[in-house]
């Protein structure tokens, strides 16, 4: 083996090495934003139904929404808040990467990679604006 292969075919396994994290990183991020926004969602509309604690919902839903996408990363952990009005409902989630390659290199740090995604949504209470544009049209047809 030549002195170039020896240098190349390292450099190259490192390259691979580092596409594979990277994608790992890449499809956790963003099924991970993707499960934010679709918990938030659920739990809007859960507070305008039953007016639900967003919290609650959020955490009797998560196992079932996350299943068993996160398979290069850890399982994540969602944050739930509400906005001042208590109508915007903000689900933050964070998860790490658990590869352990490269790590005693200088191309990954050692703390690894963490990846978070924050979504929200409003709670538009849809139910009684319904009801109040169809009571609308009741007293605009009892006036004709």
């Amino acid at each position: 083996m030549t002195l170039e292969a020896a240098l190349v075919i390292p450099m190259v396994i490192c390259v691979i090495t580092l596409i594979i994290l990277f994608t790992y990183y890449l499809y956790g991020r963003c099924v991970l934003s993707q499960d934010a926004y679709i918990l938030a969602f659920r739990a809007s509309v859960d507070k305008d139904r039953y007016d639900a604690a967003p919290e609650s919902t959020v955490n009797a839903k998560k196992d079932r929404v996350v299943g068993k996408k996160y398979f290069g990363s850890t399982k994540p952990q969602f944050h739930v808040t509400t906005g001042a009005s208590g109508k915007e409902i903000k689900v933050e989630a964070d998860a790490r990467i658990r590869a352990g390659a490269m790590g005693d290199y200088f191309l990954k740090p050692r703390s690894g990679w963490e990846f978070k995604a924050g979504q929200k949504a409003k709670c538009l209470e849809q139910v009684k604006h319904i009801r109040r544009m169809t009571r609308l049209k009741d007293i605009i047809k009892g006036w004709e």
